[in-house]
């Protein structure tokens, strides 16, 4: 049976540099990572790209700040990267640091066994054509790099047997598409960015596009326009500039070291109107910019929620013409409805309307637990698994997140949303219970698991670098705070067998002088504070983190002793952006203030 120090599942942006890092600090460590693609990438591989496809980030946003993406022939101040010139930088990277030699493709990881602190043992089906079957991996470290889009949902729909025309997940439309395909009636199910691509793509090509934006849904997503007026400001780079995320109350904010500015914003009665004149300027300007009441049609694509509350459902019009003229010119026809049944090349809505179609493409998102069969006696922190750990937190969790950010307390009306389900797997209310996004509290003494990449962000490179250090850093065991005693604070903690929503008049108190209540604390008190913040999106599933993104990369850095503030003066630092760039050297300043503890 092979043996490695390290396997990492999945060769994305994340398994990618989780690879390179962990191999910096640790050169002589044996090192395996899995994919069951056929090619590097993930969601940017070869067999996932179609005419049209970009990122929602422009030039010198999507990149790992040690190998910048060339540029030659774009336009820096409109492009947004060609998927194209995703994967061909992606293969780049991974020659330039010799990463090829680490990797294998075509294999999935089916189960892996928990043998406690000596690690795990996998066990993987290779669907290469040289070699097919199952076989058996030892692993004393894993690390699941697979993200929150590994395997697609699809839901249950009446009458598919009947359907007689393809249906496709969103995620198979580059080969469900061929060019685009011989179809010439599309039907698409989604209101989510994916949705708004594949219509375009579609549509321009000239092809009649029936877009379904289910009514018991989140409805269409919030798209901002290239440049937000009036200074013309890049929208992704909003988030990644200081000032503005101090307008974004943050329960683990203070780790970018400017308590007193976020107290007053956010605590104070005149910040809060400082705070909320800025998001309600925001979604003022991009409703008027996109104009949608000057049409029927494109009034059907303004979105149903506070733009305060919503996380990344949202996206760019990074497209070269005008959507919203294909909505106006009838080319794609938006229904607000549920489909209630398919039959012959036929899609029913709950409105009593009918579509014909050629194919169905369904943007019904993921399922949000990795498709590996885990077995262990321990708590994984992943949905679906019970967490009574957990649950004894959240009331004393909830408490001090409605404390600290009072905005909170007015949550928005909740719409008539029903999730979809398959009848197989049903919906559960339990979240990602990751310590920093990132570890099972249970698993914080062996060190034998993490997983990296399970959020969404508009920041993905430069979270994929600080999560692959912090990572690294922890396998090691080298983060002081994991290994110094929690501070005497108390923790209100009901009894064990309490869920979150029983009440209780009165809950013991105990001493939090252990690491592990400070930890399963402060892992409860992130997630429920995303809850919160984000109720009109996935906060309540799994980490969103909009703008939230660079006080997080603050805190990832601060628990393994990297310098945060890497601007080099005060104005910088607080009224630019933060680029893939600024975190260039993190992993050699880590060697260095490491360096003897190795």
């Amino acid at each position: 049976m092979e043996s490695f120090d390290l396997v990492i599942v999945g060769a994305g942006i994340h398994g990618m540099t989780m690879l390179k890092t962990y191999r910096e600090v640790n050169p002589k460590s044996s090192i395996l990572v899995l994919d069951k693609g056929t090619s590097l990438g993930g969601v940017w591989a070869k067999d996932r790209l179609y005419p049209g496809l970009h990122t929602n980030n422009h030039f010198r946003t999507f990149e790992y700040s040690d190998f910048p993406m060339s540029t030659e022939g774009f336009d820096l101040e409109n492009d947004h990267v060609p998927g194209e010139h995703v994967n061909g930088y992606l293969y780049s990277y991974a020659q330039k640091f010799d990463l090829l030699r680490h990797m294998r493709f075509g294999s999935s990881v089916e189960s892996a066994v928990d043998e406690g602190d000596v690690g795990w043992t996998l066990t993987i089906r290779d669907e290469t054509t040289e070699k097919k079957g199952l076989s058996k991996i030892k692993a004393v470290k894993l690390i699941i790099a697979t993200g929150l889009t590994s395997e697609p949902f699809m839901p249950k729909m009446d009458g598919k047997d009947d359907f007689g025309a393809p249906i496709y997940h969103t995620s198979e439309f580059a080969k469900a598409s061929n060019g685009l395909g011989p179809y010439k009636k599309v039907v698409l199910l989604s209101g989510a960015k994916f949705s708004w691509d594949i219509a375009c793509a579609y549509a321009s090509a000239g092809v009649q596009v029936d877009w379904v934006i289910r009514e018991s849904g989140h409805g269409p997503c919030w798209m901002m326009p290239n440049r937000l007026t009036p200074l013309k400001a890049i929208p992704e780079l909003l988030v990644q500039t200081r000032a503005i995320t101090w307008m974004s109350p943050c329960i683990w904010g203070d780790a970018d070291g400017y308590p007193s500015i976020r107290k007053f914003l956010h605590q104070h009665w005149l910040g809060r109107r400082i705070v909320d004149g800025f998001f309600n300027k925001m979604q003022h300007g991009v409703l008027a910019h996109n104009n949608y009441d000057s049409h029927p049609e494109t009034a059907k694509l303004k979105p149903w929620d506070d733009v305060f509350f919503i996380g990344t459902n949202r996206g760019l019009l990074n497209y070269d013409r005008d959507f919203f003229e294909l909505v106006r010119n009838g080319i794609i026809r938006v229904h607000i409805a549920d489909i209630t049944h398919l039959s012959d090349h036929t899609v029913h809505l709950s409105n009593d309307e009918t579509i014909s179609a050629d194919i169905l493409i369904c943007g019904t998102g993921w399922k949000d637990a990795p498709p590996i069969k885990f077995d262990t006696e321990r708590e994984l922190g992943l949905p679906g698994s019970t967490s009574p750990a957990a649950w004894k937190y959240i009331p004393k969790a909830d408490a001090e997140i409605l404390e600290k950010c009072p905005r909170l307390q007015n949550q928005p009306e909740q719409k008539n949303y029903k999730p979809l389900t398959d009848n197989a797997t049903e919906t559960v209310s339990e979240p990602y219970r990751l310590y920093r996004f990132m570890v099972p509290p249970a698993f914080i003494e062996s060190r034998t698991l993490a997983f990296a990449g399970a959020y969404r962000s508009p920041a993905t490179t430069l979270i994929a670098q600080a999560q692959a250090l912090w990572i690294t850093a922890f396998l090691g065991n080298q983060i002081p705070s994991l290994l110094e005693p929690a501070t005497s604070a108390e923790v209100a903690l009901p009894s064990l067998d309490a869920r979150p929503d029983s009440s209780h008049s009165e809950t013991p108190t105990v001493n939090a002088s252990t690491t592990t209540n400070r930890i399963l604390y402060e892992t409860v008190l992130h997630t429920q504070f995303l809850k919160w913040r984000y109720s009109r999106g996935f906060g309540a599933r799994f980490p969103e983190l909009w703008f939230d993104c660079i006080p997080y990369i603050d805190l990832l850095l601060g628990d393994v002793g990297v310098r945060n503030k890497r601007k080099g003066g005060w104005w910088s630092e607080c009224f630019t952006p933060y680029f893939p760039k600024d975190y260039k050297g993190i992993v050699e300043e880590f060697l260095e203030c490491s360096k003897g503890k190795l």
